[in-house]
């Protein structure tokens, strides 16, 4: 019912938004979780430019921001469902119908956010594989990391976690992550967490430095530990029937536009990143550096049963993943 009703809530905003818009020969609505000043919604508004130029307007694309649509798994739903062209959806979203990709988010898996670039490009064709039974298609990536711990009490070591009431993504990989750090998973959705924090319904949140501050989590929140436990891309996924439905040209130019959003937004991220950080130490966030191998002993000890547990495929995937990141 729920589902119903937002789905209901975001079909009249499409609507309304094709009505106003100038005819094309094709229409492409995106939905992002994302605020706009986030350099994954910045590589969305020109994913559609570069959509609308290489197709010479034949091809329209309209983005939808900051939840505008519903949380990341109900537009995920919506995109499996065909009532929404593309999602920028990871594993709260996409990942709820196909679980197997969680394996691209293993956590100390990857140094940097190019070698994740680099990995993931060498599994995108798995990727595939876990997501098209499932009705989904995927043209392009963007990325992300690494993310840290904010809370609203200091971590300055790992006995801190004890009991910490940890906001993650509704996902079994990241209810691993909090269990063997012996927090207290709290699954929330990202629209969500500024209030919790500030209510107390949760005492951390961990994320990027660019969602923190984007979001403004810091404003209910002092201390940032850096426990760097996770790069991670955000896919640009389709729904496969209607990318089915596409011509070669319109896919080409769909695939390439995605390529070289995503481009761009790795040249952003670094930038946007440092600047994240530089934000909270000015607004008097206490950045707390720390040995991270207690964090990632636990977490790494578990990982491997975890993944094999989800299967010979899944597995194989990870163990491509840790080869290409060891060259």
């Amino acid at each position: 019912m729920q589902f119903t009703k937002i789905f209901a809530g975001a079909a009249s905003v499409i609507a309304l938004s094709a009505v106003a818009g100038h005819a094309a020969d094709l229409t492409m609505r995106v939905g992002t979780v994302y605020q706009t000043t986030h350099t994954i919604s910045q590589a969305s508004a020109e994913f559609e430019r570069l959509v609308e130029e290489k197709s010479d307007g034949a091809i329209e694309v309209e983005v939808f921001y900051a939840e505008e649509l519903g949380s990341e798994r109900e537009m995920a739903e919506m995109t499996r469902a065909g009532g929404l062209e593309m999602v920028l959806s990871g594993l709260p979203g996409t990942g709820a119908f196909v679980p197997q990709i969680e394996v691209m988010e293993a956590f100390y898996t990857y140094d940097s956010v190019e070698e994740l670039a680099e990995v993931v490009r060498a599994i995108e064709s798995d990727l595939n594989v876990f997501m098209e039974p499932q009705g989904f298609h995927l043209v392009g990536t963007m990325y992300q990391g690494p993310r840290n711990l904010l809370s609203t009490k200091p971590v300055r070591s790992f006995e801190d976690m004890q009991g910490l009431k940890l906001r993650i993504p509704q996902t079994p990989l990241f209810v691993a992550l909090a269990q063997s750090w012996n927090a207290t998973p709290t699954a929330i959705s990202l629209g969500e967490v500024y209030t919790s924090l500030e209510s107390g319904v949760i005492d951390a949140v961990e994320g990027t430095s660019e969602t923190i501050v984007s979001s403004k989590f810091y404003e209910n929140a002092g201390y940032l530990t850096l426990t760097q436990h996770n790069y991670y891309p955000q896919p640009m996924v389709v729904n496969k029937s209607w990318w089915d439905g596409l011509t070669d040209d319109q896919r080409e130019v769909i695939e390439t536009s995605a390529k070289e959003a995503g481009e761009y937004q790795l040249s952003l991220h670094k930038a946007a990143d440092d600047a994240a950080l530089q934000t909270m130490r000015d607004a008097g966030v206490e950045i707390i550096e720390l040995d991270t191998e207690p964090f990632r002993e636990p977490v790494l000890a578990a990982m491997d049963d975890y993944i094999k547990s989800k299967g010979d495929d899944v597995y194989a995937v990870y163990q491509k993943m840790l080869e290409v990141s060891a060259d």
